[in-house]
């Protein structure tokens, strides 16, 4: 281990505003292992650089003197903060997202949709909903469906009409129905402009 070192340890073990003189000494060379690792992010790398210092620094009491030098030891630190960094998930600004394509936006929409329709026919009556699931989900004819729930034909054409009535009223679906009335201005795409 570095002779200088050595007294710098000692110095911040008995000292911890002696620990400053090792920062200086090896703040640029842990700043620039980051550096190079994260994408020449500035702002990245000098925050993992302070994690690192500061978990050197937490861990001076503890620290042994051993065949490695201090800066192996610091980079050891700085290795495992940069796993963390990595393993934690990374927001990603909306700026760098850009524009959502318009399919993606149509299947959150129906998707929404589907979820909307899916509480407004839980108000329903198990026998409305029973009636309503045969004829739109299973396709059955008024006929089939009247012999399935034992009611006439013209009982069963009753009890859709005054479901779908109650379907029209529900809150989720009007402010469906409200969002999907909504006109949106044109924009002209940015790849249309004309470039100067």
């Amino acid at each position: 281990m570095d002779q200088e070192d050595i007294i710098l340890i000692e110095k911040a073990k008995q000292e911890p505003a002696e620990y400053e003189a090792l920062y200086k000494k090896y703040f640029q060379k842990i700043f620039n292992y980051f550096w190079y690792r994260v994408g020449h992010q500035v702002q990245v790398a000098e925050d993992l650089t302070q994690e690192t210092f500061l978990r050197a620094f937490h861990s001076l009491p503890n620290f042994h003197l051993r065949s490695y030098s201090y800066y192996s030891y610091l980079l050891t630190i700085a290795h495992n903060v940069l796993v963390n960094y990595y393993r934690k998930p990374q927001p990603i600004p909306l700026e760098s997202v850009g524009e959502v394509p318009q399919e993606i936006i149509q299947e959150i929409n129906k998707k929404e949709a589907a979820v909307s329709l899916w509480r407004a026919i839980q108000q329903l009556s198990q026998s409305e909903k029973d009636i309503l699931l045969l004829r739109y989900q299973k396709d059955l004819s008024i006929k089939e469906i009247a012999r399935i729930v034992g009611k006439s034909e013209n009982a069963v054409k009753l009890v859709l009409s005054r479901a779908r009535k109650k379907l029209a009223k529900q809150p989720y679906l009007a402010d469906l129905a409200k969002f999907s009335e909504h006109k949106k201005s044109y924009k002209k795409p940015d790849f249309l402009k004309s470039k100067k």
